[in-house]
């Protein structure tokens, strides 16, 4: 009977035993359990105010199945068992498997579907960030869910997307791994900057680095320190693998939190580079708003935003303007010396203050001629004879006169503007387009911007700069080399005689010995039978002369003579004669000239559309009889014909004038 009994007193305690097992299985069930333990009190609490409320803890932390399930159970009791010895972990961690919350949330919407967080503001893609090839390590949902983050259980860390995103911490131009434009897309308005518009999507879309103008991006270098390490392994002394086995262990393995580990990256709100001197608005209120715009490249209109290298390299506006206080007995008074451009020899070497004096000789003569092309083309305009944008020309315009440093604070973007002006009316003339001049010269472009611009005087003669770049590159012409040599920009020594290069292939009549001038020189050709600005032929042409019988010297190599050369044929009184109608035309054209600006004012208020257009009729005459080149020579009977047209219009407005 003893062993009967003890039998079914085993028995009774073994079924007491499985039944308190069960309550005990069944109470740690649930969530209540996990709230019970003062060490998970604060992540029972989070969880019950998160959207995952209504998940039971096990669902996540034990993961699917039996045998998890089991497991969970096994790693509570050691948990407990470790409490009671006084070994327990104040820290608490977990695994969660993918697989656990793939199950729950769809995986194509929130796999493959980009979302957006942090208020909207950023655009996330699971997809990108789960591809281990792309990352170079296998991240886990975990990585960024991670626990008692911002008052919500298992929610996104932002903290973890800068660390990630901002390798190398705080430098002068941190950059994103994927680019800031990867989570912020630029302001839609205009933001005011003191007192100045600035839209952020220009800048964008030219591909102008951020950190262009923001300082400060990141505070903090997300660094391992070897102390941290020491947190979970003994007598550690050094980090032996490299950074992609390091967080495949870690991260991919181990699911540990980045911040076990890294130092925090801090990223908000970023510090604006002072390159506009804001200290000179405090009293100037603004007044060289146009200057900075300038000197940020933007503001212009049908021109791409192009920030001064300058300004790129974060020289402010007192890098160049020494601002002098005077302080008297009443006050401080500001003084700003005027700009000196030996200045720039300080920084840039000897000689670079030339080369701002050409900038502003090339500025200025295009805008003067500029002006006059605008105001001619407002009144074709009002004639309907010309169709333009007046707000690409009226606020490109602007811009250049009112910054008033003729390119010096952005040679290029200046002359952009005027490069809009021109096309915009018109009046582009002979000259290549910017894009293709730069291609062939971009390194002479960097300091020479806007040389195809450039009229020089050589040997008595205008050298049109542009008319030349549509098939010489500089250094046909020009010593290249770097900047600093002595030789740099001297002309070749072939240069000296035009001939080399303009008549080295002379093109031949049916194979014969008479050149086709014509080939070249249309114009002039046309000129002298009267097919260009008159259709009377001039008489040597009716005689016979032939282009060589006044060009073509003793060596067979053309030339431009004189008038001296008439005197082989003709009497002295012709040449004579010849001279003084010159004379007496070029003294008619400099008048016109004179008083062109006070026509265009009369126009422009009371003329009328028959008036403007023989306004118009005159100047054009006058620019393609100029632009001919021989000042008459090849047409003599021209000369009196736009004498007497010239004549006419300045006695009819003079007329008016004194009416007036």
């Amino acid at each position: 009977m003893r062993g009967k009994g003890k039998i079914v007193i085993l028995f009774l305690v073994v079924i007491f035993g499985a039944y308190l097992f069960f309550l005990f299985l069944k109470t740690s069930d649930e969530p209540e359990y996990c709230g019970s333990c003062h060490f998970m009190k604060p992540y029972y609490e989070n969880w019950l105010s998160s959207t995952h409320n209504q998940v039971n803890c096990i669902t996540c932390h034990y993961g699917p199945g039996v045998g998890n399930y089991l497991k969970g159970k096994v790693r509570l009791l050691s948990e407990i068992l470790r409490y009671y010895l006084g070994v327990y972990d104040y820290e608490v961690t977990s695994k969660i498997e993918d697989e656990v919350c793939i199950k729950c949330h769809e995986e194509r919407k929130f796999v493959n579907d980009e979302i957006f967080f942090v208020s909207g503001k950023v655009k996330f893609s699971h997809a990108k960030h789960l591809d281990e090839g792309k990352v170079g390590f296998k991240l886990r949902c975990q990585t960024c869910h991670s626990e008692l983050v911002q008052g919500r259980h298992e929610a996104v860390s932002t903290k973890i997307c800068i660390l990630c995103h901002f390798p190398g911490g705080e430098v002068t131009r941190t950059l994103p791994v994927s680019g800031c434009g990867s989570c912020h897309g630029p302001p839609k308005d205009d933001i005011m900057i003191w007192g100045i518009p600035f839209n952020h999507s220009e800048y964008i879309k030219n591909r102008i680095d951020c950190g262009t103008c923001h300082l400060h991006v990141v505070t903090g270098r997300g660094d391992v320190k070897i102390e941290k390490c020491s947190s979970c392994h003994i007598n550690i002394t050094g980090i032996a693998l490299e950074p992609k086995k390091m967080h495949q262990v870690h991260i991919d393995k181990e699911r540990i939190n980045c911040f076990k580990c890294h130092d925090e990256i801090k990223h908000g709100k970023v510090e604006v580079f002072e390159v506009f001197s804001p200290v000179c608005q405090e009293c100037h209120g603004n007044k060289h708003s146009v200057q900075e715009r300038v000197y940020s490249g933007s503001g212009g209109r049908g021109v791409p935003v192009l920030p001064d290298p300058m300004f790129l390299a974060s020289v402010s506006c007192k890098g160049c303007h020494e601002v002098k206080l005077m302080r008297t007995s009443s006050e401080i008074i500001f003084e700003l010396p005027k700009f000196d451009p030996n200045s720039c020899s300080n920084c840039h070497g000897k000689g670079y203050d030339k080369l701002v004096a050409q900038w502003q000789k090339i500025v200025k003569e295009r805008l003067t001629r500029i002006e006059f092309e605008v105001e001619v083309a407002r009144l074709l305009k009002r004639a309907n004879v010309r169709k333009f944008s007046d707000e690409k020309v009226d606020v490109n315009l602007e811009i250049v006169k009112r910054d008033g440093s003729y390119g010096v604070h952005n040679i290029k973007y200046v002359n952009l503007l005027l490069d809009v002006v021109e096309k915009e009316i018109g009046a582009r003339g002979k000259k290549p387009d910017l894009e293709f001049v730069y291609k062939n010269n971009s390194r002479c472009l960097d300091c020479h911007f806007g040389i195809e611009n450039l009229n020089s005087a050589y040997k008595a003669r205008d050298f049109p700069h542009g008319a030349h770049l549509f098939k010489l590159n500089c250094v046909n012409c020009h010593v290249g080399g770097e900047p600093n040599q002595v030789s740099h920009g001297r002309l070749l020594d072939f240069v000296d005689n035009c001939n080399k290069c303009h008549h080295k292939d002379l093109a031949y009549k049916d194979g014969g010995s008479e050149p086709r001038c014509e080939s070249c020189h249309l114009n002039q050709a046309n000129f002298y039978k009267g097919k260009f600005l008159t259709d009377s032929e001039d008489f040597m042409a009716q005689a016979g002369v032939s282009c060589q019988d006044c060009h073509m010297a003793d060596n067979r190599l053309p030339i431009k003579p004189g008038v001296e050369v008439c005197g082989a044929c003709h009497e002295q009184g012709y040449v004579e004669d010849f001279v003084k109608k010159r004379e007496h035309l070029k003294s008619l054209i400099s008048e016109w000239n004179k008083l062109k600006p006070e026509i265009l004012r009369k126009l422009s208020v009371s003329g009328s559309v028959d008036e403007v257009l023989k306004f118009y009729d005159v100047e054009k005459t006058i620019n393609s009889f100029i632009s001919e080149g021989s000042f008459g020579a090849h047409n003599l009977q021209f000369i009196d014909e736009l004498s007497q047209k010239i004549e006419k219009i300045v006695k009819n407005f003079k007329f008016i004038a004194k009416q007036n």
